[in-house]
């Protein structure tokens, strides 16, 4: 086997991990969700233990692209995936701690009113789908997908806005906790939908080489 096909299969390889990286950090965020609005405990404790392997996988995916980096002295558009690699890694490991976040609601009680369990309940599904794209985006360097990304966080950033002003209006004995908590809640769900996106600019100069999809990333 020459090294250049060695090489290749390296880069595939590395391509599915930072996939699976993704899945992770996807199926933590949907169960972090359900610990939160639903109070479940067992739950809640179940994403807080397992963002430990998450942490870990990202640790050894991370050491496997500066190795390719620095044995292969990649050029062009090997260069460009590698880098994009560590920065969709990145986002993924970013998305496990925030998940974390989420769930930790879900260990304390606290009054879970309705309007703010149903507007939660909708920026969650729209992060989990947001990230589920990402990762097919990544996977397939799907161009079309990954530029779809942004537009359709627009209905998470909505959500939140609404979330915002529902709990502004509260009072009463529990109206601290709920705002407390659902204020943060979705906060890092609008974080979580956020490094999606990025994911989506980082395949987008991964596959055109366009430095404005870097801007976008950044902005």
């Amino acid at each position: 086997m020459t090294s250049r096909v060695h090489f290749q299969e390296e880069i595939g390889s590395l391509r599915a991990d930072v996939d699976w990286l993704g899945s992770l950090a996807e199926d933590a965020t949907r169960a972090a969700a359900v610990a939160m609005l639903d109070a479940d405990h067992a739950k809640a404790e179940l994403v807080v233990s397992g963002d430990d392997d998450l942490d870990h996988l990202f640790l050894r995916l991370e050491e496997r692209a500066h190795s390719l980096i620095a044995q292969q002295a990649p050029v062009a558009i090997d260069l460009r995936f590698l880098v994009s690699a560590l920065r969709v890694m990145a986002d993924f490991e970013r998305v496990g701690d925030l998940a974390v976040a989420v769930a930790k609601p879900g260990l304390i009680d606290w009054d879970r009113e309705a309007i703010s369990v149903g507007l939660l309940h909708r920026m969650a599904d729209i992060a989990v789908q947001l990230l589920g794209d990402a990762r097919r985006a990544w996977r397939d360097a799907d161009l079309p997908l990954a530029t779809q990304l942004e537009r359709r966080d627009d209905a998470l950033d909505l959500s939140y806005r609404s979330l915002t002003a529902h709990l502004l209006a509260q009072h009463g004995p529990t109206a601290s906790g709920l705002v407390f908590h659902a204020l943060l809640a979705g906060r890092h769900l609008e974080r979580i939908a956020d490094h999606a996106v990025a994911v989506g600019d980082r395949v987008a100069y991964m596959v055109t080489g366009d430095p404005q999809s870097l801007a976008a990333e950044i902005g």
